[in-house]
């Protein structure tokens, strides 16, 4: 089923029987983009909203919204401040502004939401009003907001609460849980990371009008680290991102510094006691599906090492010697998230020692000692200090990050 829902194949037959369907319809190119006040990055998807807009053959209906579910959104007040730190790298890689520096702007909630709950008439009009009423916000602009809510039709204070709510409810209705997203056609994409996957489908689809130059330099990016600073590399067997992640270092390895790179295994969230819904993993393995997709990355044939799968494969790996660990971390997780391998079983564990020359007692028994439990929390704990809990994350000096995404500002001084 995994491999089916993953196909490369499946993929673009989707698009071209959307778009087909779209002009049997005489329907233009329409997205809807779902904006969170209190989100940086929805902050930073205006104006590259409005980029598109003018750039494609394409408009979009506004949602303004306000997802806060625990379950969608582990380790809350974490997530809020790392959010901070990485929509600053974002901002200078897209040549954006983001505040630096945020006051206390709560009291300005409920004004800056009457005026972007409000209908306009056009896409056009929101987006500008939404600029001027969110830099107003983010920089705690009592004044500004007086001035728009003086200047501007605007929604009354007692609809707001409910508006906002049943925006809310609609996006989740969608099987989806995140802002600062665009809905095209079936498809997700979420934030300034998924912008160029939505820019190359309606390129493909010759919706494009005009030049754009919505694409990110990461050597613009201040970083407090150095370029021969070694890097962390926080991982989990059960998490496509990181198969993703260590795929591109193991199939370009010119382009990376591995004698500088240290791979630290953690356990999945679930064990963590971290909940995944079932829509957050469907869309988890649609788009690391579409990722590896797009960067060359064998994936799809699916077999969920939780339990004791995980724990044979951090145990294999740890009784590796250093110089093969990054070659056996890609073997394993290519063989969970692209050929469907039981990595928990005996005869995989003998063929994997015979490959890699080890001992083949050691590799069958190394999970027996508990041992990698130790290992994997020792390394949930340095992430943890380091204000995050999601994997794949890097550390490189001060500077850290989450998520394959990310790679270009860990490594882009390395080998420049």
């Amino acid at each position: 089923m995994a491999e089916l829902i993953c196909s490369k194949r499946l993929y673009k037959l989707r698009h071209n029987a959307s778009e087909l369907a779209r002009k049997i319809s005489r329907k233009g190119h329409h997205a809807t983009f779902y904006f969170d006040l209190e989100d940086p990055y929805s902050y930073l998807m205006l104006p590259v909203v409005e980029e598109l807009e003018i750039a494609f053959q394409i408009s979009f209906d506004i949602q303004v919204v306000a997802p806060r579910d625990a379950s969608h959104r582990p380790e809350q007040e974490a997530l809020e401040r790392y959010a901070m730190l990485d929509a600053g790298y974002l901002a200078q890689a897209w040549g954006l502004e983001f505040p630096t520096l945020i006051p206390n702007q709560k009291r300005l909630r409920t004004d800056a939401l009457r005026l972007l709950l409000y209908a306009r008439s056009t896409t056009a009009e929101w987006i500008q009003l939404a600029k001027e009423t969110s830099d107003a916000y983010w920089h705690g602009d009592f004044a500004r907001i007086h001035k728009l809510v003086q200047q501007n039709r605007l929604l009354d204070a007692f609809d707001v609460p409910e508006k906002l709510k049943e925006n809310t409810d609609r996006l989740y209705k969608r099987g989806f849980y995140l802002p600062a997203s665009v809905f095209y056609r079936g498809e997700w994409y979420w934030g300034l990371d998924r912008v160029y996957l939505l820019r190359d489908r309606l390129k493909n689809m010759g919706a494009q009008e005009h030049q754009t130059l919505l694409y990110p330099d990461w050597g613009n990016v201040r970083v407090p680290s150095r370029p021969n600073d070694d890097v962390n590399l926080f991982f989990s067997f059960r998490s496509p991102y990181s198969y993703i992640a260590i795929a591109r270092i193991a199939l370009n390895p010119d382009d990376y510094p591995l004698e500088k790179i240290h791979l630290k295994p953690v356990l999945p969230m679930v064990t963590r006691g971290l909940p995944v819904p079932k829509e957050k993993k469907m869309y988890i393995l649609k788009d690391a599906a579409r990722i590896a997709h797009f960067e060359g990355i064998e994936f799809g044939r699916v077999r969920d090492p939780l339990g004791k799968g995980v724990e044979r494969a951090i145990s294999i790996f740890l009784n590796t010697p250093e110089s093969k660990r990054l070659d056996i971390a890609f073997r394993l997780l290519g063989d969970i998230w692209a050929r469907g391998c039981n990595v928990a079983s005996d005869s995989y564990l003998k063929q994997i020692a015979a490959e890699f020359k080890l001992s083949e007692p050691a590799i069958l028994n190394a999970h027996a000692s508990r041992g990698y439990e130790l290992e994997a929390d020792a390394n949930r704990k340095v992430l943890s200090r380091l204000g995050l809990w999601g994997v794949p994350s890097f550390s490189k000096g001060r500077l850290v990050a989450w998520g394959q995404d990310r790679m270009p500002l860990i490594f882009e001084k390395s080998f420049k």
